[in-house]
């Protein structure tokens, strides 16, 4: 006959190995999710990037705008350095953009040039969540993905359009910076770990605040692309949408091009 003593050590033990199974499962999940951005990095990673962007915002009232721009890129995700120029409608027209990463870990140093002023405004934390060039991207949105900037977890399968996908949780590292957002779901596809799908929590949300799509998938110089990406703010009802063009990889960039002296130059690239 069991006694209690020998019930409650039964039970204490059956309690720990529970705990010891769900921390287990915990560092499994955690471990296949960095395996699979690690490996989605490596294969998709490029020294450089560049293309032509048609890019169009509607809002809510279904009132269209549309901008041009061409952006050039040096470098991939933690060590990028990133410049767009805006090239149409003449209201925005010279208008610029330059990212440059930083050590560490940290958010990007931005900045952004208007014709109007004649210099550039450099961004700062605060102004994270702030429309890009009144657009449904924010600045924040414009950084490059690193995923040594969060704490990553696997949450399991989806298909997204018929196309299965790994489905990975993103939560930003307190010693990373103030993010915008509580947390980031992405979606993988299983056959080539491309990411299709992004959806965007604000802090508080408990549903997406907003949703990145892309979509329109094709091999240019040896790698996967998306031709068309959509970031719908769910909670305003408004989206943008960027077609891209002239799209080229690898190709060699001149140092001078990612400095404020060159974005500084009106009209220049």
């Amino acid at each position: 006959m069991l006694t209690n003593r020998k019930i409650q050590f039964f039970f204490l033990r059956l309690g720990m190995v529970i705990l010891l199974i769900t921390l287990f499962a915990s560092f499994v999940c955690a471990v296949d999710a960095r395996s699979l951005l690690k490996e989605s990095e490596k294969r998709h990673r490029t020294r450089t990037n560049q293309y032509s962007g048609e890019l169009t915002v509607v809002n809510k009232e279904g009132k269209v705008r549309k901008k041009g721009w061409k952006s050039f890129r040096d470098g991939y995700a933690g060590d990028a350095k990133n410049l767009i120029r805006f090239t149409d409608p003449p209201e925005v027209k010279g208008v610029g953009f330059l990212a440059l990463s930083r050590s560490a870990g940290q958010s990007p140093d931005q900045w952004l040039y208007l014709p109007s002023m004649k210099r550039e405004r450099r961004i700062a934390s605060q102004d994270r969540d702030n429309s890009f060039v009144g657009t449904d991207f924010n600045y924040e949105d414009m950084e490059e993905f690193d995923h040594e900037k969060y704490k990553v977890a696997l949450l399991g399968e989806q298909p997204i359009d018929g196309v299965p996908c790994h489905v990975v949780n993103a939560v930003p590292l307190d010693t990373v910076g103030k993010s915008v957002y509580d947390k980031k779901v992405l979606y993988l596809r299983k056959d080539n770990l491309y990411l299709v799908q992004e959806d965007l929590y604000r802090k508080g949300d408990r549903e997406a605040s907003k949703r990145m799509i892309l979509s329109d998938l094709q091999q240019i110089d040896g790698h996967w692309v998306a031709r068309k990406m959509e970031m719908s703010d769910l909670k305003k009802g408004s989206k943008t949408t960027v077609l891209l063009r002239e799209i080229a990889f690898d190709r060699p960039q001149l140092a001078s091009r990612f400095t404020l002296q060159n974005l500084n130059r009106e009209g220049g690239e």
